[in-house]
């Protein structure tokens, strides 16, 4: 499961890869924890699923490091100050 080419409102290009990429691993854990609700499943099958969601969580959590958190608070507070310049935009020019 891939977010394909949608535009994602985040003005950071790395941070919108980097978003890009937890949606799309995201995508894959849930695919695998559907697998495993699956009936019939061998124990062949449910170790090799369980190794791939290993894998994912191992990604994930590398992927979601404080690098990655400082760039989402990053991008918040620049949301956060233009939504403040806008409205002070519109105070001053209601003056």
């Amino acid at each position: 499961m891939q977010l394909g080419s949608r535009n994602l409102a985040i003005q950071d290009a790395t941070l919108r890869v980097l978003i890009r990429e937890l949606g799309d691993e995201c995508g894959r854990v849930i695919e695998l924890i559907h697998q495993l609700q699956l009936p019939g499943l061998k124990d062949t099958q449910k170790a090799d699923i369980l190794a791939e969601l290993i894998a994912s969580s191992i990604h994930l959590n590398s992927h979601c490091d404080q690098s990655f958190q400082d760039s989402l608070s990053d991008e918040l507070e620049q949301l956060s100050n233009e939504t403040l310049l806008g409205s002070d935009d519109l105070e001053n020019g209601a003056n």
